[in-house]
């Protein structure tokens, strides 16, 4: 079993596997496994991962609430574990200790661990939960969508010229973030009076350095939001996404109850935001501060999708998201990995971008890459997104109109200056400095 140098097993573990356990009170060994810290204002998510992945390809970390995991960052083994059978979501079946209750969590992983939607759910579970949302948001639904977007997205980028082209501008809060909120609003139904107080809510559960009590409070603040959503949608169900959610809850051989939809409605809202926000703000780093890259998409030698695949490979605006367990105990051929049963794991998307044995000179922004851009940035396997191709929509009309519009836009920031989220979870900028001329 390959594990991070001085990695033991806590007594009264199985021999030769790693304790699903939480650590004992008080500072680590010296000789522990390493902290997962997330991006720091020094360093990225992806840097991080690159020093993790010289410990092999799924060592051993120590996540907030003394939590050892296996954190895997190589793309092979992620894509394994992603798709096959021997890995759940699913704390409440698959977590020893968690599941009987002698175990206590808080702080981010219980926030990201607690609720019980598509994400956090397997097997028969896991299928009946996505499956409304998937069905919600087709490929062929979300070009039916395409004109919409378009209408919103011209409708940020006029209240965005009124903020005046030579002034310095948040590309973030007057750009990016807009255009989600609204999607989520017109399309899927959140009254728009809901989503300022949900985002800044929503924003504690992805800082992993918060401490459990700030975690705990920003988690109260999203699900009492939700609960009125929920009561106004069971009440009074629309031609919306929220509206098929409830109507399909219903339907079910197994209805939802308010609970299960109101984790539902979590997930869909928040993947819906953070992961689009963090895409449209990305990709425009990269196209402003790679002229030559830059040229060839708005010069229609390369589209936009393949700019944003190679945006996502390089910097996928999830890093990793708590946790995932092994069903039972198993080993990778491939790899050599072996996992006991019940022992957590995080799948490092941020890292497995960047691998050097499968992305030449993995650093670089190449829209052009010969080996192609294909990432995790969505997920993979059963767990795969469902709400993708929605996503990619919204940011290639964003990033496209905002160029076309503004042709002399710039950053006014370094991209190694800019700030970034401090978190394992989001991976992106907090803030993006520029002028649309």
């Amino acid at each position: 079993m390959t594990l991070a140098p001085g990695y033991e097993p806590i007594e009264g573990s199985r021999e030769g596997a790693p304790s699903t356990d939480t650590l004992p009170a008080g500072p680590p060994p010296a000789q522990g496994c390493p902290h997962l810290r997330g991006a720091t204002a020094g360093e990225s998510n992806g840097q991080e991962g690159r020093r993790l992945r010289a410990l092999g390809p799924a060592p051993a970390v120590e996540l907030p609430g003394r939590v050892k995991a296996r954190v895997v960052v190589d793309p092979g083994l992620a894509e394994r574990l992603s798709a096959g059978p021997h890995v759940s979501r699913d704390a409440a079946r698959h977590w020893p200790g968690f599941r009987e209750g002698t175990r206590d969590v808080d702080g981010i992983i219980a926030a990201w661990i607690g609720t019980h939607n598509a994400l956090n759910s397997y097997g028969d579970d896991h299928r009946q939960l996505r499956s409304p949302i998937a069905a919600a948001l087709t490929r062929r639904r979300v070009e039916a969508m395409a004109p919409e977007i378009e209408l919103l997205v011209h409708d940020v980028l006029d209240e965005l010229g009124g903020l005046g082209v030579h002034e310095d501008i948040d590309l973030v809060q007057s750009y990016a973030l807009p255009i989600p909120h609204e999607v989520i609003t017109r399309l899927l139904g959140v009254p728009a009076q809901h989503l300022p107080a949900f985002s800044a809510a929503a924003a504690g559960l992805f800082d992993t350095s918060a401490a459990p009590e700030d975690v705990g409070r920003s988690m109260g603040a999203v699900l009492a939001i939700l609960d009125q959503l929920v009561a106004s949608a069971r009440e009074q169900p629309e031609d919306n996404l929220i509206g098929d959610l409830v109507r399909a809850a219903d339907a079910s051989e197994s209805p939802l109850s308010d609970t299960q939809l109101r984790d539902q409605l979590m997930l869909i809202i928040i993947a819906g935001t953070e992961t689009t926000v963090h895409a449209i703000g990305t990709l425009l780093v990269h196209l402003l501060s790679h002229p030559d890259q830059r040229a060839l998409v708005t010069s229609g030698q390369v589209s936009m999708d393949a700019a944003l695949a190679e945006s996502l490979r390089l910097r996928p605006p999830i890093a990793a998201v708590p946790l995932r367990f092994a069903v039972r105990q198993f080993k990778d051929p491939a790899s050599g990995e072996e996992f006991g049963e019940g022992e957590p794991i995080l799948i490092h998307l941020a890292a497995a971008g960047l691998d050097p044995e499968r992305y030449a000179d993995p650093e670089r922004f190449d829209v052009q890459r010969a080996e192609g851009s294909r990432s995790l940035a969505f997920g993979y396997g059963p767990h795969v997104c469902p709400g993708a191709a929605l996503a990619t929509r919204e940011v290639v009309i964003a990033v496209r109109r905002l160029l076309e519009r503004y042709p002399d836009v710039r950053l006014t920031v370094a991209p190694d200056q800019l700030p970034q989220s401090a978190s394992f979870i989001s991976n992106g900028y907090a803030s993006i400095p520029g002028r649309l001329a």
